[in-house]
């Protein structure tokens, strides 16, 4: 949801919203635009009414515009292209836009300016590659505007001329990303209706006629200013929220990464980043969680004499780690449970032990974000100790989510921009130097050597100083234990109530609540909606949630993560929007049934 001044920009969704859709497709493409004929009913309901996601402008509970999309074939402009096959290109993701109509006496407001970028947000957060739009031929510079190009002629429907048009999402990006700042820039600095006014004295700026080439042809003067716009509540795995602190320490001034200041900076966060989790050693590198993954793989491959492990997977990180395992040539067996398990150690505990097979080493996912599931990694480090393997533990999403103690265990990896509520930029990975002597470095890239990392002071190759003093200060949450045990239940408490609120809408977490994740909650959504159309909605509604990966996409699955700075009160209205939707949903369908 979009708020620009008296106007409220969002997903249609109630069914007096979709009647008044009705009655504006009937008034715009009945009585302007004679596509249609004149049926006297004073409503025009779309063929592609059941696929299509409507756009709205509302003026208190007025629909003053609208603007309709749909990405499943068969596309009507299918049926005025030279070359259909133009939607089937591969790696074409195509999206239909239709029905664009606003009210006569608002086409000079804001209100086009709100439903493009409203439809924009739309097909980016979608993945569309291509908008498709069958234009009528009066209004070509409108579309011309916005980047759209002829795919064919003119063709005739009803009485009116259409002309099929297309533009790559990518291009709109690129082409107005300075008019699209300057219109959010803008909102921020006006709190009128919306209307068009009269400019100050004065010539148009060059930033006035670069907001015009976002909003399309004006009559009259450009307004003065844009609305005030509402904030996207970022609810994602990663990002993160950000704190206003750490924002600010992430913007001074850089420092060079090989001066005194720097290095003592860097000496005392790996400090801190070890005594919060009872770890002798941890090195710092430059770059995702990934990378971190990439140097335990790296030093288990370094040892001397072949070894066996065993990777415990229970979602697409765990897989990710086999991945990564078998490209450095490691030998492992895999255990394996359905996504939203935890592990199993008995099952664990028994392959560790058995006599057909040595282990040296058990690796897996602490936490694993994309089911929401927190594993028992004490459990599995008692386990590992009576058999006598080492523990290696993808500790990512859960460093800074939860009390870790990783006295024990042998490699561990963690990062940035998770539940640390810093940015994304810094691997770590936690171990005991003096475990380490034994390891055939020879072979091992000269970045990914970790022993090497942990013996030098300071970073071993180019570090930036903005990841770093970002990372400081937002450790300064987990200073003292007492801090630490404060920022560890406002997760834990928040996760909850996330969880609690899902399951009362209808949404039932993915993992049972005795081994949920206190940061990151994963749950199917309504049976009609597919994962990123959910996404979509709940970013009308001014939320950006998890969703968009394709392994979550698969399985129809997305994602609410509160890590980083994100209160109980950003998040309730979320979840007041989706029962007013869901119990909006149940009335119509029980209306439909009993009719």
């Amino acid at each position: 949801m979009l708020q620009v001044g008296g106007y409220v920009f969002k997903r249609a969704e109630t069914d007096d919203e979709f009647d008044q859709i009705h009655a504006l497709n009937y008034r715009t493409f009945v009585g302007e635009i004679p596509q249609h004929a004149d049926t006297g009913t004073g409503r025009l309901v779309d063929k592609f009414h059941h696929k299509n996601t409507y756009f709205i402008a509302l003026q208190d509970t007025e629909v003053v515009g609208m603007v309709s999309v749909h990405g499943q074939p068969p596309f009507s402009i299918a049926d005025r292209l030279p070359d259909p096959g133009l939607l089937e290109r591969p790696g074409t993701r195509p999206l239909e836009v239709r029905l664009l109509a606003i009210k006569s006496e608002k086409r000079h407001s804001v209100v086009y300016s709100g439903l493009v970028w409203t439809l924009f947000r739309y097909a980016q957060d979608v993945g569309a590659t291509h908008l498709f739009i069958s234009g009528v031929q009066e209004r070509l510079s409108l579309y011309e505007q916005l980047g759209f190009e002829r795919i064919g002629p003119p063709v005739q429907g009803g009485r009116a001329v259409f002309i099929p048009m297309a533009v790559r999402v990518s291009n709109i990006a690129e082409k107005k990303h300075r008019a699209m700042q300057l219109w959010i820039k803008r909102l921020a600095k006006r709190g009128s209706d919306g209307e068009t006014t009269s400019p100050e004295s004065g010539t148009r700026s060059q930033e006035a006629d670069e907001e015009h080439d976002l909003a399309g042809p004006r009559r009259g003067p450009a307004p003065a200013s844009v609305p005030r716009g509402q904030k996207v509540v970022c609810l994602l795995p990663g990002p993160v929220t950000i704190a206003p602190e750490v924002h600010a320490a992430f913007h001074r001034m850089p420092i060079y990464h090989r001066g005194p200041d720097f290095l003592e900076l860097f000496e005392k966060v790996r400090g801190r980043l070890a005594r919060m989790v009872g770890c002798r050693n941890v090195a710092i590198f430059n770059g995702s969680g990934t990378l971190g993954n990439e140097v335990v793989a790296a030093t288990l491959a370094a040892e001397p004499r072949p070894t066996n492990g065993v990777i415990l997977v229970n979602g697409e990180f765990g897989q990710r780690l086999v991945r990564q395992a078998a490209r450095f040539g490691l030998s492992f067996d895999v255990l394996s449970w359905p996504w939203g398990k935890p592990w199993n150690l008995g099952e664990i505990e028994r392959r560790v032990t058995s006599n057909e097979w040595r282990v040296d080493w058990v690796w897996g996912v602490h936490q694993e974000s994309s089911t929401g599931v927190l594993n028992d990694l004490a459990g599995l480090i008692a386990v590992a100790r009576r058999a006598g393997c080492k523990v290696c533990a993808d500790c990512i999403s859960s460093l800074g989510a939860t009390p870790l103690d990783l006295r024990d265990v042998y490699l561990a990896s963690g990062a940035t921009g998770k539940a640390l509520g810093s940015y994304a930029g810094a691997a770590l990975v936690f171990a005991d130097l003096s475990q380490l002597g034994h390891l055939d470095l020879s072979r091992v890239p000269s970045y990914l050597d970790l022993p090497a990392a942990l013996r030098t002071t300071g970073p071993r190759y180019t570090f930036p100083s903005s990841t770093l003093l970002a990372l400081e200060t937002a450790l300064e949450s987990f200073a003292t234990p007492e801090k630490a045990h404060a920022c560890y239940d406002r997760y834990r408490q928040l996760g909850a109530y996330v969880r609690s609120r899902l399951r009362q809408v209808g949404l039932p977490p993915l993992a049972d609540e005795d081994c949920a994740a206190p940061v990151i909650t994963t749950f199917a959504p309504p049976a009609d909606e597919t994962s990123e159309g959910f996404v979509a909605r709940c970013h009308t509604l001014g939320y950006a949630i998890g969703g968009a990966s394709g392994y979550l996409q698969e399985r129809r699955l997305v994602q609410i993560a509160t890590m980083g700075a994100v209160r109980q009160e950003d998040v309730a209205p979320l979840f007041d929007h989706l029962h007013a939707l869901l119990v909006q949903r149940s009335s119509s369908r029980l209306a439909t049934l009993t009719t």
